[in-house]
């Protein structure tokens, strides 16, 4: 069934005008502010993101689930200004208050079960057009916290007791690049995480 063209273009399937903003954004002459149109993102640029996405989860968790690397190597994987959200709780971005919150965290174990990631435009209006996208990432699955994730389970009756059970999670990191690696690929750095039980 083929779509109309308008349809494509506000889904940024296919080139056409920007779609109309919506609500009532108003500027100060009562006029709805423009917005540029962004084309649809190449499949090379959906591949890195997605990969990249991938690679990232897999270095946060490994990390955030070994107690002799949590509060050490986290803190490397966010930006100095970063916004940072634990289940409703805003977290201190200053590296002294998020190495005591980190601290403070129970032991972990994730279980990640879906990962989805989008390249956006950054929305640092000071940052040259020619910028490496940011990249939102989704990630939920199951989180179990406290000392049983390293004792095996040997206590039958430790394991009914709900706190012993894993809940499930939800977390939204936006990446930002933070500066040119190798092969001038930008590295990405966590500019906003927000976590919170979902089960």
């Amino acid at each position: 069934m083929a779509m109309h063209p308008s349809r494509q273009a506000a889904l940024g399937l296919a080139p056409g005008p920007a779609p109309a903003a919506r609500g009532n954004l108003q500027t100060s002459k009562g006029k709805q502010p423009e917005r540029p149109y962004i084309g649809p993102w190449s499949s090379h640029a959906l591949d890195a993101a997605s990969h990249g996405a991938i690679a990232f989860c897999q270095i946060y968790y490994e990390a955030y689930d070994e107690p002799t690397r949590r509060d050490t190597e986290i803190p490397q994987l966010f930006l100095p200004q970063a916004k940072v959200v634990w289940n409703g709780n805003p977290v201190p971005a200053d590296l002294p208050n998020f190495m005591g919150f980190l601290k403070g965290v129970p032991l972990s174990r994730h279980d990640l079960q879906t990962l989805d990631c989008h390249p956006i435009p950054v929305l640092d209006p000071a940052a040259p057009p020619s910028s490496a996208p940011d990249i939102i990432v989704n990630v939920t699955g199951s989180v179990l916290h406290g000392p049983h994730v390293l004792a095996g389970f040997n206590d039958a009756q430790a394991t009914h007791a709900p706190q012993n059970h894993p809940r499930k999670f939800h977390e939204m990191f936006m990446l930002r690049a933070a500066e040119q690696g190798e092969g001038m690929q930008p590295k990405y750095a966590i500019h906003s995480s927000n976590f919170r039980f979902i089960g």
